[in-house]
């Protein structure tokens, strides 16, 4: 939207090629000296914000992002999870699909479906949470030590190559009630009767290895329309 630097709306060439990089599956586009140093930086990002909401909101688009997605390969079970995860967010209208990750494949494969919701992407590493940010529809959200099965203090330097964690996987429930904090941390919750599906493996710390749906309110994993059962 360059001619915005000094004009308050764009040409039709440059709103033409902003959707059109939407609909070729671009994960995320920016804007650079028309919200730096132009005049019109708020009026920049209001209109590329409408070019996005009004293809994505085209049905076109959905149509031609079903198309694009790959099919998977025989025995892929991480591919099938993520699929089906999507699906089910869709047919229980979730508020959010949560993944749980260690170098970010399984969100990247998640996002890459396109689902109707946003994708809350918890991951113990800072280089995975800040790759993610690029990601379409993906919240990164970077645990405190002990939050999500990890027992390695926040401020060690991992070996991202060759990961080496101290996992706790006895309390599986108390890393899903985590997640829903971190989901309303997020404001992608709002209700505690609000769905999520949630994606993991086990054991935790096992880079693809998706395994487990689970579908939980916000309120937490021991709750259900309502009725929440005491520990």
């Amino acid at each position: 939207l360059e001619s915005m630097i000094d004009s308050p709306t764009p040409t039709r060439a440059e709103a033409s090629d902003v959707a059109t990089a939407i609909y070729d599956g671009a994960d995320a586009i920016m804007l650079s000296a028309e919200s730096a140093a132009g005049k019109y930086p708020e009026e920049s990002v209001a209109m590329q914000q409408r070019i996005i909401n009004r293809v994505e909101g085209d049905a076109h688009y959905k149509k031609m992002s079903q198309l694009s997605i790959p099919l998977s390969s025989e025995g892929d079970t991480t591919t099938c999870i993520i699929r089906a995860a999507s699906q089910i967010a869709s047919t229980v209208n979730a508020k959010a699909i949560v993944c749980f990750t260690l170098r970010g494949s399984t969100v990247l494969q998640a996002s890459q479906e396109r689902p109707n919701v946003p994708i809350l992407a918890i991951t113990p590493f800072k280089e995975t949470a800040r790759q993610l940010v690029l990601a379409w529809g993906v919240y990164p959200e970077l645990p405190k030590t002990g939050s999500y099965g990890s027992r390695v203090d926040e401020e060690q330097i991992f070996e991202y190559e060759s990961p080496v964690i101290e996992h706790e996987t006895s309390d599986f429930d108390l890393i899903l009630r985590n997640s829903c904090r971190a989901a309303l941390k997020k404001g992608l919750v709002s209700d505690p009767n609000d769905l999520l599906v949630v994606t993991a493996g086990i054991p935790f710390g096992t880079p693809g290895a998706a395994n487990v749906i689970r579908v939980m309110p916000a309120a937490g994993p021991n709750c259900w329309n309502g009725v929440c059962r005491a520990d």
